[in-house]
């Protein structure tokens, strides 16, 4: 998977869910009254993810907000009676597996991706997965770094999943969601995709390459690495981190009763890849996805 810097690409910044449910399988409000709910909340895209089932999105778009089709689906994890919360984007109304829970994980996936979708990875620490249960999956293009639903335990946060990952070499994206389901679970997550236009084609687009960053609160204007150093400008924050491979990383704290909003730091020769993360005084986040060194 190539990743684009979305800080280095043309366009406009759109905000994006993509994971929902309503009442097509275990949400409390219809697709509609869903979607009327995120346009209302200044959202550009959502994506409509039932468990195993697709919605008609067909009518559901308004100016400048773009429903997209997608599904939740749950194939068995090998050698265990756990099921993978996967999460399928832009797969067409209708698409399905034959069995509830497919044996085959990475099947699916490549099934997914036939259709024209993609797949990214649920909430694993909510699932009480090991890394080991969900290393063996394939052709994911994300996997979930923040998940509002998954707060109401005390289990919203797989950033630690996220890097096992990316320390084992699987340099993928991450996204915040809310996995929304009521009213008490929403807007809690998002996604600022950085595209030229709002349409499907973008957002696919955009997913697939990464050009996007994640967030429960604070903006991030800029983030890259330049001759050697890492930058990030953001919101007033209280803590500024470089993430990298194991124990490496950086970190500037505002002083008491003070904010901060840039932050430079050389990389190192360790540093297989880097990442930002901002958090607020109220603890809210943002993540930039990862650039690899």
């Amino acid at each position: 998977m190539k990743l684009h810097n979305p800080f280095t690409q043309p366009g406009k910044w759109y905000k994006a869910n993509f994971h929902t449910h309503t009442t097509t399988s275990d949400g409390l409000q219809s697709p509609a009254e869903t979607t009327e709910a995120y346009r209302q909340a200044g959202y550009h895209v959502l994506a409509l993810t039932d468990h195993h089932k697709t919605n008609d999105v067909s009518a559901l778009s308004r100016k400048n907000f773009l429903v997209v089709s997608g599904m939740e689906y749950h194939p068995r994890c090998p050698g265990s009676k756990m099921v993978h919360h996967l999460v399928a984007i832009g797969v067409p109304g209708g698409f399905g597996f034959a069995e509830q829970y497919p044996a085959d994980a990475n099947a699916c996936i490549r099934a997914v991706k036939a259709a024209g979708g993609e797949t990214f990875l649920g909430h694993p620490l909510w699932c009480g997965h090991r890394y080991d249960m969900y290393s063996y999956l394939r052709g994911l293009v994300g996997v979930e770094v923040f998940n509002s639903t998954c707060g109401r335990v005390g289990r919203s946060d797989s950033e630690t999943d996220w890097c096992h990952l990316l320390d084992a070499g699987r340099i993928v994206p991450a996204l915040a969601v809310d996995d929304s389901h009521g009213e008490d679970d929403r807007f809690c997550g998002w996604v600022w995709l950085r595209m030229a236009s709002l349409t499907v084609r973008s957002v696919m687009n955009a997913l697939r390459t990464g050009c996007y960053y994640s967030s429960t609160g604070p903006t991030i204007s800029d983030f890259r690495v330049r001759r050697g150093v890492a930058e990030v400008s953001c919101s007033p924050v209280r803590a500024i981190y470089f993430v990298a491979h194991s124990s490496n990383g950086a970190r500037r704290l505002a002083k008491t009763g003070k904010s901060i909003r840039k932050f430079s730091h050389p990389v190192g020769e360790d540093w297989r890849y880097v990442r930002a993360v901002v958090t607020d005084h109220t603890g809210m986040k943002a993540w930039t996805n990862p650039i690899k060194l």
